[in-house]
């Protein structure tokens, strides 16, 4: 791997709890639930491609009903994320966040076969991008390396899903759908079928 870190520390500023729209994968929202006891369909949403950019409409976590595309998101207010304290400026469930909160605003360096190979900040997110802390590079070597697990499982319950031979179903049939699967791969951990309603 490169650089054993990357200079950067967070100052709260909310821009990415405000401004960036998180997509969270199934384990993400299994864990959430497990830490707040807050039904999914309370902070997850269901938004078309019009409703966010830079994600490509081939990309293969879009739910497909009918003619129409979805991507599972957390929910948003006109403060920002659901899980956004808009007093405190913090996330609320900071120590359960999504996977791709961790990895905000750091961007992967590959190597030619596809392994890490360094981080680096991102140029165009909005953060302000402090550079007054280091943040090893290790540490976000895992939690990519966790994300990119946690991808493929989403892609693979997401072509399940969106078998054209399964008629009537609504996008929250799909978190019904991965609570079943990965709570019987995990051996329970995400039962939380009893925070549904």
């Amino acid at each position: 791997m490169g650089k054993k870190f990357v200079r950067f520390r967070c100052h709260h500023c909310g821009h990415c709890c405000t401004d960036v729209i998180c997509c969270p994968t199934p384990y993400d929202i299994c864990r959430i639930v497990q830490a707040t006891h807050i039904p999914p369909k309370k902070f997850l949403s269901f938004i078309e491609p019009e409703e966010i950019q830079g994600v490509n409409k081939s990309d293969p976590t879009w739910l497909k009903i009918g003619n129409k595309k979805y991507l599972m998101t957390l929910k948003r207010t006109k403060k920002g994320c659901f899980f956004r304290d808009s007093k405190k400026g913090i996330c609320k469930i900071y120590e359960h966040r999504p996977l791709l909160c961790r990895l905000f605003p750091f961007k992967l360096r590959q190597t030619r076969t596809g392994k890490v190979h360094s981080f680096s900040l991102h140029k165009d997110v909005g953060c302000p991008k402090h550079r007054d802390g280091i943040v090893y590079t290790d540490y976000l070597a895992k939690i990519w390396e966790e994300e990119q697990k946690h991808q493929e499982d989403y892609q693979d319950l997401v072509a399940f899903f969106n078998n054209p031979n399964k008629k009537g179903k609504k996008p929250f049939d799909f978190v019904d759908l991965f609570v079943v699967i990965i709570s019987n791969k995990k051996k329970k951990v995400c039962k939380f079928n009893n925070h549904q309603k």
